[in-house]
């Protein structure tokens, strides 16, 4: 399953470099020939998978950094294998790649991946130069991803998800995929997007972030805003930031998925704040 998973994922449009980042060991990994002090490491959000990066990757490895992109746990497995996983398995898969990184990272969380990194960073600050969110949920401490979903009313996620009551796990409806979080790119990465979209626990939705000042407070936050998304309005993106100050701001005129529909502006992005 993961051999047609990662095959489907090397025709996204405009990725003929993707072999280097085909996944091993839950991770897709790229490292530059020459060694480089900043590691960035890529977490997906609900839904998707390493392979949403596959433009971006090699774009920054052409610029000389190490790149990682994470596969966080449920991906590719039964409604019924996801019901044992907990916030806790999020964090630790990207732990494991902090504590085996050779240099300071730079987390950049997408989505729910914002969720993801914070955890990670509550664990572990001193492995991180600084977080970076990408259109993604930056949640106070104490609060979580769900309240503030529900909270975006301009959100279209709502019309979008399925959910399985029995299981706790949700999906999202194809036919709504390209309206919600593909709108600005091609037919043809949307089709691909479509196929690989795959089954998300609820666990991160639902969990309250345990964040304190002395340890996840002590990370340089970096907020990339998308002025189009439809997943998380601008409003919400913009409420988040208020709430949760970040050292820096940077605006993409971009839907819910830049990785997709401008991958070249993105990476040019996520290299200048790696720094």
């Amino acid at each position: 399953m993961m051999t047609k998973i990662l095959s489907r994922r090397g025709v996204l449009s405009g990725a003929a470099s993707s072999a280097a980042a085909v996944a091993l060991g839950g991770c897709a990994t790229a490292e530059p020939a020459r060694r480089n002090r900043v590691h960035l490491v890529l977490v997906h959000g609900s839904w998707h998978a390493s392979w949403c990066w596959t433009k971006v990757v090699p774009l920054l490895r052409e610029q000389g950094h190490m790149v990682t992109a994470v596969d966080l746990p449920g991906r590719w497995q039964s409604p019924a294998q996801m019901k044992s996983i907990r916030s806790a398995d999020y964090a630790e898969t990207v732990g494991q790649v902090l504590r085996n990184s050779p240099y300071p990272v730079v987390l950049v969380g997408h989505s729910l991946g914002g969720a993801t990194i914070s955890l990670a960073a509550e664990q572990h600050p001193e492995l991180i130069r600084r977080l970076v969110y990408l259109t993604a949920f930056l949640v106070p401490p104490g609060q979580t991803v769900g309240r503030l979903g529900m909270a975006d009313r301009a959100s279209l996620v709502p019309k979008a998800v399925r959910r399985d009551s029995a299981t706790g796990v949700s999906t999202i409806d194809p036919a709504f995929a390209r309206e919600v979080f593909y709108q600005d790119c091609t037919e043809d990465d949307v089709r691909i997007a479509q196929q690989l979209l795959s089954p998300e626990p609820s666990t991160m939705v639902s969990a309250a972030l345990l964040l304190t000042p002395e340890r996840y407070g002590r990370v340089e936050r970096v907020y990339v805003e998308c002025l189009q998304d439809r997943a998380i309005s601008i409003a919400m993106q913009r409420e988040m930031q208020k709430a949760m100050p970040c050292k820096r701001v940077v605006t993409m005129d971009t839907g819910h998925s830049p990785f997709l529909s401008q991958p070249r502006e993105l990476a040019a992005i996520l290299a200048d704040v790696a720094g």
